[in-house]
């Protein structure tokens, strides 16, 4: 039976268990199918998985990224976790920085130290950002089933896309964005309403959530975030979005400051702190988006295929 490499790591954290899973599968004989793909992200049912299909003479990596629902074209927690892979496994020795070929655009990950893979910061610029649609308060309110104190009125909401589409949703504090619950059948509703389901979106993706608020658990950090997507029909909640906090990076660009250096907190209300390191700029109408983090190695093996 053929057999390939895997490797699980948890990202945006330096401690086991925490931040987000993935798995990361070396396939550069194309033994997997795209069918077959997405059945091992069903089966592991981590937020993503990826797939390292090519490497173009250790400077670029095709790599493909699933969720138990379908592929997607740009993800950034999978994004880091494969860099880290590359940098301790594929490479001769590890490099400044790597690039790789996704479906959306190419992303080039930066380490922090090249000397101790397992303590460096990887780091992502992701790609220029498109701010695609501004909400009222009161229809996401009613939209979400909030109440109107929830939010921030004070600050727009806004649907970024770097790559994957959120709708950034500004709360007033760490206490009403740790009592947010949703209803999975609503959220759908809303977003079908809108245009921005699977179903019905230009893009046949599914808009997601991302709950901010500038009050946080931990004082050393800026900002406290939720992010909750649908995925076959369920409400998923994630401990730690790369893609979302690039989005939340260009919000914060747009509406707050030219210059921006800030720490994240994630996945706190689900037990698996995880610290999103954010740094950007706006110049000339030019976003420049960094997003970065550790990685932790949890364990490898061989996936029967």
């Amino acid at each position: 039976m053929t057999e390939i490499d895997y490797y699980l790591v948890d990202v945006f954290t330096s401690l086991k268990y925490g931040g987000n899973q993935l798995a990361v599968f070396v396939d550069f004989e194309n033994k997997v199918s795209a069918e077959n793909m997405l059945k091992i992200a069903r089966e592991l049912n981590f937020p993503e998985i990826t797939f390292i299909k090519k490497n173009h003479n250790n400077e670029k990596f095709d790599v493909r990224i699933f969720t138990p629902e379908y592929e997607v074209p740009f993800a950034g927690h999978p994004s880091l976790g494969t860099a880290f892979i590359i940098s301790k496994y594929l490479l001769p020795k590890p490099k400044e920085n790597i690039t790789l070929n996704l479906k959306h655009s190419n992303i080039s990950i930066y380490l922090s130290s090249i000397n101790d893979v397992d303590n460096s910061d990887f780091v992502m610029e992701q790609a220029e950002p498109e701010f695609i649609t501004t909400f009222k308060h009161q229809e996401i309110a009613e939209g979400l089933n909030l109440e109107l104190d929830v939010l921030n009125i004070q600050k727009p909401i806004e649907e970024i896309t770097t790559g994957l589409p959120y709708i950034i949703i500004p709360v007033i504090n760490l206490e009403k964005i740790n009592q947010i619950a949703l209803d999975s059948r609503k959220v759908v509703a809303f977003l079908t309403q809108k245009k921005k389901y699977k179903t019905n979106s230009i893009s046949g993706l599914t808009t997601s959530l991302f709950f901010v608020t500038e009050q946080t658990f931990e004082k050393s950090n800026n900002f406290n975030t939720r992010m909750f997507c649908i995925e076959n029909e369920n409400l998923i909640e994630d401990a730690a979005t790369g893609s979302a906090n690039g989005c939340l990076l260009a919000y914060l660009l747009k509406n707050k400051s030219s210059e921006i250096s800030a720490i994240v907190e994630q996945g706190f209300q689900m037990e698996r702190k995880s610290y999103i390191h954010l740094d950007g700029k706006l110049k000339n109408n030019k976003y420049t988006l960094k997003i970065g983090g550790q990685v932790v190695e949890l364990s490898k093996g061989k996936w029967k295929v």
